[in-house]
């Protein structure tokens, strides 16, 4: 009676070439693992340092806007100074629009930005808009006496501030924190490339 038949079970000795091969294949998955990693890390490099970039650039922009926003309080108060129209008090008791000046206090949004600087279409000033081609950038000013009526002006119906003394020795010891003078307020929108814009705002007294 012959011997039943059964077979060897073959095992794969470390040294063996089929060893080899399996090693090889877990190190070319590794491998791919490790670069998609990188390929991802690189990509979101990219991304912040764009980021970065935009944001670093937006700032600078913003900062430049609030910069040209000191063009048009400038431009205010050359009406207040010389020849300007509104250099007496008496010219400023009454509105002249071609100077962008209302001798009454403008409707605000709670921020105190007038409603005409926020919507063109309340815009009812003649004066000039000062346009700068070559940077892109538009400033538009109002000014406003902060009253509620025109005419003199009296503490029932303005904002007082207080205007220094121009007169020296002592003829004005008695009033050292000066005259008693309106409140002038001088609002300022910049509009720049892609309709961006940034608002600037001082007040004065004369």
């Amino acid at each position: 009676m012959k011997p039943a038949f059964t077979p060897s079970s073959h095992q794969v000795r470390p040294g063996s070439s089929l060893a080899r091969s399996r090693q090889k294949g877990v190190i070319l998955i590794v491998t791919l693992i490790a670069l998609v990693i990188l390929m991802i890390s690189g990509i979101a490099l990219v991304r912040s340092f764009n980021s970065s970039l935009i944001l670093a650039g937006n700032i600078a922009f913003k900062r430049d806007l609030v910069n040209q926003g000191e063009r048009g309080v400038a431009a205010a108060m050359v009406s207040f100074e010389g020849t300007g129209a509104l250099v007496t008090d008496a010219a400023r008791q009454s509105n002249a629009f071609g100077s962008n000046y209302s001798a009454t206090m403008l409707a605000s949004d709670p921020h105190g930005v007038p409603l005409m600087l926020l919507n063109d279409s309340l815009w009812t000033m003649t004066g000039t808009d000062i346009s700068d081609a070559t940077s892109g950038v538009t400033i538009r000013y109002v000014i406003d006496r902060l009253c509620i009526a025109t005419g003199p002006t009296t503490t029932a119906q303005c904002v007082i501030g207080t205007a220094a003394n121009t007169k020296g020795g002592t003829a004005n010891l008695k009033k050292p924190l000066g005259n008693s003078a309106p409140v002038y307020r001088v609002s300022v929108r910049v509009t720049g490339p892609r309709d961006t814009q940034t608002y600037v705002q001082s007040t004065l007294s004369f």
